[in-house]
């Protein structure tokens, strides 16, 4: 923040878990602060202290056993429920707040929300929120869950489809998860484009650029997940042949991660 006060956003990946906000007291320092659930109905970050609502206090001996029981906190204080809100990153331009929200029921394909703090001020206690992007087949994308903003200040998302909805039901035409591009300015802003697929029965975790965006690193989870008999493993990635899948870290590079990003 302007006062160099940290603030700390949290997503809460479960069903109808909430998005929240922690704001720090001092400079420099995470050990005090409140913690905030976000009401993106109302536009209102709710402190979740005892002290500022009868009805926490009512339901908690102390501020400890509020916050081991967050989640009850939350829906007491009227946060808002989400659909496995995951990953969250800041515009590096803007400040605006992006949130991957995985899936729900009525949401299979999950979506991208954006929160836009009022005044563009961390500190602010009201934003105004709204769907950035919906997954589904019109975006290409399913399950959003891991995202990063590259040195030139656009986005990229992993995907996490769970292994056995793979090509099945609401996925049908989604066949891996995957690496998607999101240009946040010109001609093309908003519009995802896949650079890279999982291997089968993977998922991407962990994107981090280099300083210089020439180099992007990534986690490759559970390859050949799925089945547990080696017999019927879906994918002996990386090695090949009779080796089993190994989870690996990979980097991406090279003239169109360069083109995109490097700078």
């Amino acid at each position: 923040a302007a006062d160099r006060r940290c603030v700390v956003y949290m997503g809460d990946d479960l069903k109808g878990g909430c998005v929240y906000k922690f704001i720090a007291a001092a400079p420099g320092s995470l050990r005090d602060g409140v913690l905030h659930v976000a009401d993106t109905e109302a536009g209102r970050w709710l402190p979740l202290r005892r002290e500022a609502d009868p009805r926490l206090a009512a339901a908690f001996r102390d501020h400890t056993e509020l916050l081991i029981r967050a989640r009850e906190a939350a829906r007491i204080a009227g946060g808002t429920p989400q659909a496995r809100p995951e990953d969250i990153e800041v515009d590096p331009k803007t400040g605006a707040v992006y949130v991957a929200l995985t899936k729900s029921r009525a949401r299979p394909c999950g979506a991208i929300l954006k929160i836009e703090e009022r005044g563009g001020d961390p500190l602010a206690l009201a934003f105004s929120s709204g769907l950035f992007l919906p997954g589904g087949d019109e975006s290409g994308f399913a399950c959003p869950d891991n995202m990063v903003f590259d040195p030139r200040g656009n986005l990229w998302l992993c995907t996490d489809i769970p292994s056995r909805d793979l090509n099945a039901r609401a996925y049908r035409s989604f066949k891996n998860n995957g690496l998607f591009h999101i240009p946040m300015s010109g001609a093309r802003a908003g519009t995802p484009t896949q650079i890279a697929s999982a291997p089968v029965g993977a998922e991407f975790t962990g994107p981090t650029f280099t300083a210089d965006g020439r180099h992007l690193f990534l986690s490759v989870q559970h390859p050949g997940e799925g089945v547990g008999f080696q017999a019927d493993i879906r994918s002996r990635w990386p090695l090949g042949g009779a080796n089993l899948p190994r989870p690996s870290v990979i980097v991406v590079q090279g003239p169109l991660l360069d083109r995109l990003c490097a700078v």
